[in-house]
Order: structure tokens, then C-alpha cells, then sequence
């Protein structure tokens, strides 16, 4: 019989074929047939492989976790408690990435742009992390901005340029409306070392205007930025007006009284005291309700009586006129605890009506006229003066520093955030009109304004190149007979003018050449 190749059984055949044409039966070496595999079907004496010798897995190394932060530890203004370093650096660095933007700088006629790769400006986010670790819980942490000061005064020895004559005051006057401008004549050689401090000082501030003027030292030279001569202007300003005019300057970088006029007489708040509403609804409130953001954002911005009075309201758990009432009374009383003798409020915004007819008792403060000369008329149950309205923004910023009165007595409703957050309301403020109308545009000013028909204010915190500073103006003119309001234009552009006054002191015009 001729040879015959031999055969492999069927199925196993069609399965080598397959595995073949797949190339899905591993590496083989050449000319080696592989075994069949034997199919379902057929019957086929298992044979037993030779067990391979087990190798034991690679250890994987157990990742060490992320240290974490204490809690409330807060690092130049933000809260990291109970984060993690990684998360705590990645909210820092978002936080306070506009450190790092490019700053203008101005002397004179002259400009220059500063870059942070130009002078070396860097964020110290090891140090703080480092610090916020070794931090015991509740512990404030400072801002560390790092940069090279040879860099910073060999970029600002430009600016110096050549010695002028001493600069000279001039006031630029106008009646109708009423306003008065300083300016500055002339110019002084560049002081180096006060140029340098200047901006490292702008440089490390948090939300500051990235934008700065090099002054001289106050009182150098005969340069407007004088107490005496601020003073001076604003006595002449308030002469001028036909009623009382009210005026309180508080610098917040030396954290003195600049100037003032009437601060003591007492007005009628108007809406100025919503400011102080804000303020005891986050010291009775832990937390706000959606409706409750919605009250606050209205009576901030839009100046609404009615959601004032639900905040009043809900300071002491309601949420009608009566409880309205009673939340007036326990601000006003928290006023009072203060120090704050003529600010109060004791009946809410276009209640009276509701209180007569439901017959329901409220207090009232003495009959006009009340305070120190020189007299306004106010009504006896909603109250201020403007050195009492300026105390309170001065504590809330002082708040937002973690310093001052609101965080020894409120300290377990109040936090340095919260009073930051209520700084950020009174800035989204709606009126222009008034105080933000003697300011150049986007100049940031955290305010409250009020208004009667005989009276109206603005006060506010005002961040300007120059420095930054706490304003309130009010200014009253009574009614005579049958005489018809004051025009609002009057009012207002008035208030304007003061305030121009004051930013100018800071920041002086340049008289034309």
C-alpha cells in the first residue's frame, strides 16, 4: 500500500486550521506541528501538565496619604481647613492667582507696566502650606508674596526722572453743582524707597486695584495729602451748602480720622441703615435661605424697604410685620451694645400704618432736635450720624481682617469671610448716582446710599490708587412753607462733589502744563 500521510482527527484538524489563520495560538517554533487539542465531542485520556512553579506578585507600594489641614485654619483669607495639601495649594493658587497680573504704575506723566517674571514676584504657597500644617485649628495664616527688590527699584528708577519744582496745591472750585478738585502743580524727584515700599505693599493686596500712583510723603512739599488741607476744603464745601452738611474721612491705612465736619449731628438714616441690617442678619443667621439671598441681594442693590423688613423678620425667626418690629428692636439693641448711641432703627420700612391699625406699641428715640448743633429733622425712630456710620464700615473691614469690636462680641456668628462676603454685597450696590458719581469709572466702592425728601447720603469703603479710605456724607436742607423738595439733581450731584474732594485728596489731578 502506497504511504499515507497521517491524520489528524477531525475537529482537531478544523480548530489548527482556525488557530493558524487567527494567529491566535501564541510564538511556535519553526517546523513544529503543534499538539491537537482534543474537541467537546471527542473522548480523549486527559493528560495532566506539569504545574508551573507559582511566582509570587510584585508588592505594590501603598500610596502615603496627602497630609491634611486643621480645621478653620484659614491662609490669606481662604479657608483650607480640612483640605488636603495638594487641595489646599490648588485653592490657594486659584485664590490668589491676580497677585501675579501685571501692575500699573504711575508717576506723573510717567507710566510703566511691572511683570511678575521682571521682578522676580512669586507666591509663597510652600511656606503658607507649610505654616497652615503646623497650624493649631481656627489659626489665620498671612499672605507670602515673594520678589526681588533690586529688580523692583532698578524697574521703577525710570520714573525718578529729573528734580522739578516743588509741587503746589491749587483747588479747582465750581458752584453749580457745588465741587471742589485738588491739584497738583509741578513735580518732586521720585523718592526710591518710598516708590519700593509703595508697591510691595500693593503688590501683597489681596483684591487691591492693580493699578498705583507713587505719591510723595504726606505733607512733603507742600503736596495736597494733608489733613489740615482736606479739612480745609471740606469746612469750605459744607459753608457753601444751604442746610447741614455731615462729612467723615477714616484713612485705613494709618486707621486715623482724616478730616470731618458734623460728624456728630444726627440725621435721618434713610436707607443708610440697611448696611446695619445686613450686618445683624448674619450675626441672628448662620445660614441664609435661597429667599433669604434674594432679600439681601434686593436690598442691597436695589434698595427695597420690603425685603429690608424681612430680614428684619427673620433675625428673630418670622416673617411678618410684627416680627419685623421686633427684629428692629433687637438690632437697634445690638447697635446700642456697640456704643452706637443715635443709630437705631425701631419701626420697619412702611409700617406705621400696619402698626396703628393693629395698635401695636414701639419705641422711639428722643423728640427733635437731638445731638449736638448743628440740628436736622429726623423723626424719632430711624437714626444716625455719619462719624456712627462710618464706625460700623470701619468694624466690618476691620471684620474682614480678622481684627476688631464685631469678632469679640459676634465672634460665633462672625467670621473674617463672612464679613468679607458682606463687603462684596455693598460693592455690587446699583447706585451711581451719588458718592460713586464723583469717582473715575471702576473704582471699586462698597456703599450704602439713602434717601428723603429732605435728606440724603453715601457711605462707603472707596479703593483707590492713592490709598484707601471710608467716606460718609450726608446732607440735609429743611423745607420751608409751601417749598417744593429738593431736586434730586441737586442732592445728588452735591454728594458727588464732596466725594470728588476726598478721592482727589488721594489721588490729585496733574494741572496742564
Amino acid at each position: 500500500m502506497p504511504n499515507e500521510r497521517p491524520t489528524l482527527p477531525r475537529a482537531a484538524a478544523l480548530l489548527l486550521a482556525l488557530c493558524l489563520t487567527l494567529a491566535a495560538c501564541g510564538p511556535q517554533s519553526a517546523g513544529t506541528v503543534p499538539a491537537p487539542v482534543a474537541a467537546a465531542e471527542a473522548t480523549v485520556t486527559p493528560t495532566t501538565a506539569p504545574s508551573a512553579t507559582p511566582v509570587p506578585p510584585t508588592a505594590v507600594p501603598t500610596a502615603t496619604p496627602a497630609p491634611t489641614i486643621g480645621e478653620r485654619v484659614v491662609v490669606a483669607g481662604v479657608d483650607v481647613g480640612g483640605l488636603t495639601t495638594e487641595e489646599a495649594s490648588a485653592a490657594l493658587a486659584e485664590e490668589l492667582m491676580p497677585l501675579l497680573r501685571p501692575l500699573e504704575v504711575r508717576a506723573g506723566e510717567q507710566e510703566l507696566v511691572l511683570r511678575a517674571e521682571e521682578i522676580g514676584l512669586e507666591l509663597g504657597l510652600d511656606t503658607m502650606i507649610e505654616a497652615a500644617l503646623d497650624a493649631a485649628e481656627g489659626t489665620r495664616v498671612p499672605l507670602e508674596v515673594r520678589f526681588d527688590e533690586e529688580k523692583l527699584r532698578a524697574a521703577l528708577e525710570p520714573l525718578a526722572g529729573e528734580a522739578g519744582a516743588a509741587p503746589k496745591l491749587a483747588v479747582i472750585t465750581d458752584t453749580e453743582p457745588i465741587s471742589r478738585s485738588f491739584v497738583l502743580a509741578g513735580s518732586a524727584p521720585l523718592d526710591l524707597d518710598a516708590a519700593v515700599e509703595q508697591v510691595a505693599e500693593r503688590l501683597q493686596s489681596v483684591g487691591g486695584s492693580r493699578r498705583v500712583t507713587l505719591t510723595a510723603p504726606q505733607g512733603a512739599d507742600g503736596t495736597p495729602r494733608s489733613p489740615e488741607l482736606l479739612q480745609e476744603q471740606i469746612e469750605a464745601m459744607a459753608k457753601e451748602w444751604k442746610g447741614v452738611a455731615g462729612v467723615v474721612v477714616y484713612d485705613l491705612a494709618s486707621g486715623e480720622e482724616v478730616a470731618a465736619v458734623n460728624k456728630g449731628s444726627v440725621f435721618a438714616a434713610a436707607s443708610t441703615i440697611k448696611t446695619a441690617i445686613m450686618l445683624n442678619a448674619y450675626i441672628s443667621l448662620p445660614e441664609f435661605t435661597k429667599r433669604q439671598e434674594e432679600a439681601l441681594k434686593k436690598m442691597i442693590v436695589e434698595s427695597d424697604n420690603i425685603e429690608a423688613n424681612l430680614l428684619l423678620a427673620a433675625s428673630v425667626g418670622g416673617g411678618g410685620t410684627e416680627e419685623a418690629l421686633k427684629g428692629a428692636e433687637k438690632m437697634s439693641a445690638m447697635l446700642a451694645d456697640l456704643d452706637l448711641e443715635h443709630t437705631y432703627q425701631w419701626v420697619p420700612y412702611e409700617a406705621l400704618d400696619y402698626i396703628r391699625l393693629n395698635k401695636l406699641k414701639y419705641r422711639c428715640g428722643p423728640k427733635d432736635p437731638v445731638g449736638p448743633k448743628p440740628y436736622t429733622e429726623t423723626g424719632c425712630a430711624l437714626r444716625t450720624t455719619p462719624a456712627e456710620m462710618a464706625q460700623l464700615y470701619i468694624w466690618i473691614e476691620q471684620c474682614s481682617r480678622g481684627e476688631g469690636a464685631l469678632l469679640e462680641k459676634f465672634g460665633d456668628a462672625l467670621t473674617p469671610e463672612r464679613c468679607e462676603e458682606m463687603i462684596a454685597r455693598l460693592e455690587k450696590n446699583g447706585d451711581t448716582k451719588r458718592m460713586v458719581a464723583g469717582l473715575p469709572a471702576g473704582t471699586t466702592v462698597a456703599h450704602k446710599s439713602g434717601w428723603i425728601d429732605i435728606m440724603q447720603a453715601d457711605v462707603g469703603i472707596v479703593r483707590s490708587p492713592g490709598g484707601d479710605y471710608i467716606a460718609a456724607i450726608y446732607l440735609y436742607r429743611p423745607l420751608g412753607g409751601d417749598q417744593a423738595p429738593i431736586p434730586d439733581r441737586i442732592m445728588m450731584s452735591s454728594i458727588a462733589g464732596f466725594s470728588r474732594l476726598i478721592y482727589t485728596y488721594y489721588n490729585p489731578l496733574t494741572a496742564e502744563p
